[in-house]
């Protein structure tokens, strides 16, 4: 009733009919930790917003063919790019789309959203949007001059998406983004051999999940068009190619136990860099209203040596209340010579990486946090 309430002074606001707000629902999450961490330059404390959001989303019966039609406004409450918990928030930052859904034909959505690539997975992330998430090394190459395109855990404007209806546990997802940067008519290139100006940059992702009774099984393929690599500074000519991956995984429930498994292959479509494999491990333990959780996730060498790491987390929480819980998470990433994997690139707001004495990156070093962190879904 509350959320109907502030759904309907929302509309209010900005000038919505009351018939068109009827079945819009006002929800959110915050998620606000206290990290340390050790980017192996120094230590240091912080208050980060991971993943916080506020959302608007509604739907309207159209009395055709049992269409409805669908949309979503979803806010970031966190830092982004800000050094402030919150100095990054941005209102159309998350999922934000319209569309079309049939409980026969499924759904279309048309705007920014996750690709099915990504959300193929985040059932087998028990750490998500924490330190010991495991995208951080999942789903991206982390290799000096790796590329501009080095991760395939995405959120994508400019994408249209469809989501199929569920057979009996079978359930299909595709995705078409027009262009990952500059979504209009291409100038030319000042650089050819670099630049991507001159080029559209699109992508598609594709993933199939299925789920019985304890077991969840899935497969996701994505690639990603004209990614640009600069490898001047290694003697290397230049490269625009197509960047691929392609993952397998799933997760199966033994009363309270929960185990989850990945393998993926990343190629960056280069000669130089080639491709790498890693795999992930993961398991988590119900204990009434606490739970504790392991992980482990491994990324070999790509191409060039020394380019693997390894990240392990442990974690445990506790449920205060059906909406609000605490948790703690420790991680750890151990990166090769060449590697430069660190505790970000997820939902994790102020992650760190592997840094210098001048504030540069350190390839090799190893990076390592302590968080606790509080929860609250409305």
């Amino acid at each position: 009733m509350k959320k109907t309430v502030l759904a309907f002074a929302v509309a209010a606001a900005v000038g919505v009919p009351a018939a068109a707000a009827a079945d819009t629902t006002l929800y959110g999450r915050f998620n606000i930790s206290l990290d340390f961490v050790d980017d192996a330059n120094e230590t240091s404390h912080q208050l980060a917003s991971n993943s916080s959001r506020l959302g608007v989303r509604g739907s309207e019966d159209l009395g055709v063919m049992g269409l409805r039609g669908v949309y979503q406004i979803e806010a970031a409450l966190q830092s982004g790019g800000s050094t402030q918990a919150f100095g990054g928030s941005d209102l159309t930052a998350r999922n934000t789309y319209v569309g079309l859904a049939s409980d026969e034909l499924g759904e279309l959505r048309l705007g920014k959203h996750d690709t099915p690539y990504k959300m193929s997975t985040l059932r087998l992330n028990f750490f998500a949007d924490t330190l010991g998430d495991m995208n951080h090394m999942s789903s991206r190459w982390a290799a000096v001059n790796a590329g501009t395109d080095s991760t395939f855990y995405r959120r994508l404007d400019n994408t249209m998406l469809y989501m199929s209806p569920n057979f009996d546990g079978l359930q299909f997802m595709a995705s078409y983004t027009t262009d990952r940067s500059d979504d209009t008519p291409s100038n030319p290139a000042l650089d050819p051999t670099v630049s991507t100006s001159d080029k559209d940059q699109p992508a598609w992702s594709l993933a199939a999940t299925f789920e019985q009774g304890p077991m969840f099984v899935t497969v996701a393929y994505e690639q990603q068009n004209n990614t640009a690599y600069d490898f001047a500074a290694f003697g290397q000519p230049n490269e625009i190619e197509n960047a691929k991956a392609w993952k397998v995984g799933g997760t199966y429930q033994i009363e309270d136990l929960t185990l989850a498994a990945l393998y993926e292959n990343l190629d960056t479509g280069t000669d130089y860099l080639g491709d790498r494999d890693s795999f992930h491990i993961g398991a988590k333990y119900q204990l009434g209203q606490a739970y504790v959780m392991g992980s482990y996730t491994n990324a070999g060498d790509l191409d060039v040596d020394d380019t693997g790491a390894q990240m392990f987390a442990l974690g445990a929480g506790y449920a205060l209340s059906p909406r609000t819980g605490v948790y703690t998470v420790y991680a750890h990433t151990s990166n090769d010579d060449n590697a430069i994997y660190g505790l970000a690139g997820s939902g994790k707001s102020k992650g760190v990486g592997p840094t210098n004495s001048a504030g540069g990156l350190a390839p090799g070093e190893n990076v390592s946090g302590f968080q606790v962190g509080v929860t609250h879904n409305f």
